[in-house]
């Protein structure tokens, strides 16, 4: 018998193959009415030549080639680029894009291989931002500022609407005046997910704002004997159980290190705000579904989705949740900002995560790649049906103002408009990020299972985070 995230995501890519021939019968009637326009009007021309197209549209049958972009498969990244792939395809004839998905829980490992592999066979990587310095390093990006210059309108639109806390992601550094390695036009934070029927048949009126409010949240909904549990998150050994630690440990005002320049890369996890942190992880445990231990975004999601796990107040934002084809409770599931801790230095701060395009160094259709990323974070300022078609094939957009347009149909986009002024980011923006977050979780696991006390895992990830930074020379 199939388990119930079998079965999910047997259904999500179920929904890419009905995308797939859905767009393949839209682009040939596309592309005929495209050619009867070309045909009037010369195509290349700039200027709305319709209701839906904005002050950017424009088309060009004078580039070619084919641009293969590697991405996590189903929703939120690989949906949505096949769902703008006709419009890309009216405006641009004579590219022909081949989405390459593979598993998300896969893709952090296979994009760095890819990238760093210098094969031409990749000309685009969406993937995480947290990779961003480390591709740097290894010189596999190509500097975007030389083309978005070449159409200063675009990407004055397109900086405007994407908040710079996310934009700043893709720079290395990751500062305004870092070098442009990519776009992104995925943002995403994590989120506090309850449900509304569960909470008001508990008697509970008020949506969590700190840690102790949540733990009596799911002391309220665990009911184990029901299969029903009060706790579910991102927890898997490593990386995964690493980014739940930090984010409790941000809501009680830590940082990872002392400070992030030359003179600093001390690490600061042993302190009272660690404690706190892994102290109230460790509560909140009591009431975790079976699979927490082993999850990953897609077993959180699948759990929400069945009705299994009911309360998850720090998890990444998804629109799965109120997918009536893949929740079954699309309309009680809510979202808001994540709870933060009780001391004086506690604070909202989500982590922020999303992700987003680069190019490699070594594609051989750069300009078709640099249309096409373009196209896919574009927006209303191009063309109307591309942010329609985005957010309507599960996208989770960057920009502001598509996350204030849809937010009626989306309703996690109301926590995700909230999170973005105060998220931090996910990781300390080095390429040493993801060796140290799996430090963090393979302590913060020792913990939660009671292999180690947390006072011994704090100082293990002190340990462990310092000799890392040392033997890659921060500390001259």
């Amino acid at each position: 018998m199939a388990t119930d995230r079998e079965s999910l995501y047997k259904q999500t890519f179920e929904q890419t193959r009905r995308m797939k021939m859905a767009i393949t019968r839209r682009q040939m009637l596309q592309l005929t009415a495209a050619t009867a326009a070309v045909a009037a009007s010369g195509i290349g021309l700039r200027g709305a030549r319709a209701d839906t197209q904005g002050p950017g549209w424009y088309t060009d049958d004078k580039i070619s080639g084919k641009v293969t972009m590697f991405v996590s498969a189903g929703q939120r990244w690989e949906l949505p680029a096949r769902g703008v792939l006709p419009l890309f395809n009216e405006r641009f004839p004579n590219i022909e894009v081949d989405i390459q998905p593979g598993p998300h829980s896969e893709m952090v490992t296979k994009g760095m291989m890819l990238a760093t592999s210098k094969s031409p066979s990749m000309d685009v990587l969406y993937t995480d931002y947290g990779q961003w310095p480390a591709f740097a390093a290894a010189d596999a990006m190509e500097p975007l500022q030389p083309f978005a210059d070449k159409d200063p309108g675009w990407f004055e639109d397109y900086s405007n609407d994407v908040p710079t806390a996310i934009s700043m992601g893709y720079r290395v550094p990751a500062s305004p005046d870092g070098t442009l390695y990519g776009l992104t036009p995925d943002g995403n934070a994590k989120l506090h997910f309850y449900r509304r029927d569960l909470m008001e048949a508990a008697g509970i009126d008020k949506i969590p704002d700190t840690w102790e409010e949540a733990l009596e949240v799911c002391k309220a909904l665990h009911r184990p004997d029901d299969d029903q549990y009060g706790f579910i998150t991102t927890a898997r050994r490593g990386g995964f159980a690493g980014w739940v630690f930090w984010g409790m440990l941000a809501s009680y005002g830590g940082a990872w290190f002392d400070k992030e320049a030359e003179g600093g890369w001390h690490p600061t996890f042993n302190n009272d705000k660690g404690y706190k942190a892994l102290e109230t992880l460790t509560r909140l445990m009591e009431y975790r579904h079976p699979v927490t231990l082993n999850a990953t975004d897609d077993e959180c999601n699948t759990a929400l989705a069945n009705g299994t796990a009911v309360y998850a107040p720090i998890q990444w934002g998804t629109a799965v949740l109120n997918n009536p084809e893949f929740s079954q409770f699309p309309d009680v599931i809510g979202t808001d900002i994540v709870p933060k801790g009780d001391t004086p230095e506690s604070a909202h701060r989500p982590l922020m995560g999303g992700l987003g395009q680069m190019i490699s160094a070594y594609s051989e259709n750069k300009a078709a790649a640099w249309e096409w990323i373009k196209h896919l974070n574009s927006g209303d300022y191009v063309d109307a049906r591309i942010s329609e078609a985005y957010v309507m094939s599960a996208g989770q957009p960057a920009r502001i103002s598509l996350l204030g347009k849809y937010e009626d149909i989306r309703p996690h986009f109301v926590g995700l408009k909230k999170s973005f002024p105060v998220a931090v980011s996910f990781v300390s923006t080095i390429p040493e990020a993801f060796t140290l977050s799996d430090i963090l979780g393979n302590e913060t696991t020792a913990v939660i299972t009671g292999e180690k006390s947390i006072e011994d895992a704090l100082k293990a990830m002190e340990k462990g985070v310092e000799q890392v930074m040392m033997d890659s020379g921060y500390y001259g």
